[in-house]
């Protein structure tokens, strides 16, 4: 009987903060903040349309790339073996009006890469020879509402670079 009463209280507890949490409206870069979140869990997904969804169809790059580009590329990264981790950090974000400038560091772990006998869970648990590092430059533009990418250039570094 008292099961009963347990999955609708946590069921309640769930709707007011819910309902709590739509008063307060995110800000701009907030929604970028989480656009790049939820690219890097689409990443490990191997999630085409889900990155592509935050790619504007207007997006050109330095290096030739267009929105098909991006997605050809991604296909190509997505379509060989092995679980991709995505580790981001040191974002910023400094949005002017319809557009927003990000900075961000990445790395890319490909396969379950052991240190001292565990998963990789954290950037501390990279081994340098098996990650990709980079520093990404962002631009953003507000698109029907919605914050998309229309340009990005971006570096190696060393994995080092991303403590």
């Amino acid at each position: 009987m008292r099961g009963t009463y347990i999955k609708p209280a946590a069921l309640g507890l769930l709707i007011v903060l819910a309902l709590c949490s739509c008063g307060k409206k995110a800000t701009d870069e907030e929604l970028i903040r989480a656009a790049i979140n939820r690219a890097a869990e689409a990443a490990e997904a191997k999630d085409t349309a889900g990155i592509m969804k935050l790619v504007s169809k207007d997006y050109r790059d330095d290096n030739g790339l267009d929105y098909n580009g991006i997605k050809g590329v991604l296909f190509g990264e997505f379509f060989r073996p092995g679980k991709i981790k995505v580790f981001v950090t040191g974002v910023t974000v400094e949005v002017k009006g319809e557009k927003a400038l990000v900075t961000a560091k990445a790395a890319l772990v490909r396969g379950v890469t052991p240190f001292k006998g565990k998963d990789v869970k954290s950037i501390k648990d990279i081994l340098s020879e098996n990650a990709d590092a980079f520093r990404f430059t962002l631009i953003f533009k507000k698109e029907g509402g919605e914050w998309k990418l229309v340009n990005a250039s971006w570096e190696s570094i060393s994995v080092a670079g991303l403590l």
